[in-house]
Parts: C-alpha cells; sequence; structure tokens
C-alpha cells in the first residue's frame, strides 16, 4: 500500500523538514494485528489515490486500469486511518501536517460532489458509524461513480 514514489516524496519534502518526516516516519498506524503502516505512508497513498481517481474521471467504464466502488472505500479508510493518526502528534506538527492534508483533501473536492443518500456508505459493508466529510462526496463523474451508483442500487 505504501506509495512513496519520488513525486510523492519530493511532494512531502518539499513542504516538511526533515525531522518532521521522521517524526511522522515514528507514528505508525495499526491496520492490522501483522502490520502498521507510517503516517507520512498513509499521506502519500492518499495523495496517490486522489490523484488516480482524479485521472479516471474522464475514462471509460471499459478502461481496464480504471478504479471503481470498492478502490473508492478503500482510499476513504486511508483517510480514516490518518485522520485517526493525527491525534498522536503534537500540536505544532499537526498543524503543518493538516496543511499538506488540506492540500489533498482540496484536491478530492475539487471532482467530487456532496452525495446526500450516502451512496458510498450503502456499498461500503462494515457497520454504520461516525463517519468522516469524505465519506459524504462521489466523484461528479467517471468509472467510480458508476460503479457506486450501481452497487448503492440508488440513482
Amino acid at each position: 500500500m505504501t506509495v512513496m514514489t519520488s513525486d510523492n516524496l519530493s511532494w512531502i519534502s518539499g513542504r516538511l523538514s526533515v525531522d518532521d518526516i521522521h517524526a511522522l516516519e515514528g507514528v505508525a498506524i495499526q491496520i492490522s494485528s501483522q502490520r502498521s503502516i507510517p503516517l507520512v505512508d498513509l499521506l502519500a497513498s492518499w495523495r496517490a489515490h486522489v490523484e488516480k481517481f482524479e485521472a479516471d474521471l474522464s475514462l471509460p467504464s471499459s478502461d481496464r486500469s480504471v478504479w471503481g466502488a470498492h478502490d473508492l472505500i478503500a482510499a476513504l479508510t486511508l483517510r480514516d486511518l490518518i485522520q485517526d493518526g493525527m491525534g498522536a502528534l503534537d500540536v505544532e506538527l499537526r498543524s503543518r501536517f493538516g496543511s499538506l492534508l488540506s492540500e489533498i483533501d482540496e484536491n478530492f473536492i475539487s471532482f467530487t460532489e456532496q452525495d446526500d443518500q450516502l451512496r458510498i456508505e450503502k456499498v461500503d459493508d462494515r457497520p454504520d458509524g461516525e463517519r468522516g466529510w469524505w465519506w459524504k462526496r462521489i466523484p461528479v463523474t467517471g468509472p467510480a461513480r458508476e460503479e457506486v451508483i450501481q452497487y448503492s442500487g440508488l440513482d
């Protein structure tokens, strides 16, 4: 799941100090009993997922490279993990990290719209719980949107 490509590393290192990056690498979020992921890698993954969904907007559903509803759920789950991990950061680092996260979130918002029908939550099979704002957005167009609508049974 780690997407620490040179582009992502460059993007993060251009905005945070080396000490900040090391501190973020030290905050590992437990995703299973046997695996944890550093917060900085989760941020890079969220960025990569958002960019992929944006790139897929104009592609047809028949394109085998596009991501669908379950990929969107995976991305939103990444965003949940990031939110959970931010509580482990000191106030100053949380502020700097939050600025980067806001850039990614703003990009996500730019190609999604409010989904008052909560379609993506209907597709996700986890028990209902309080979810962040990102769970209440759906791409304005594209294959992921089409799948979410299809799987939710709502149009």
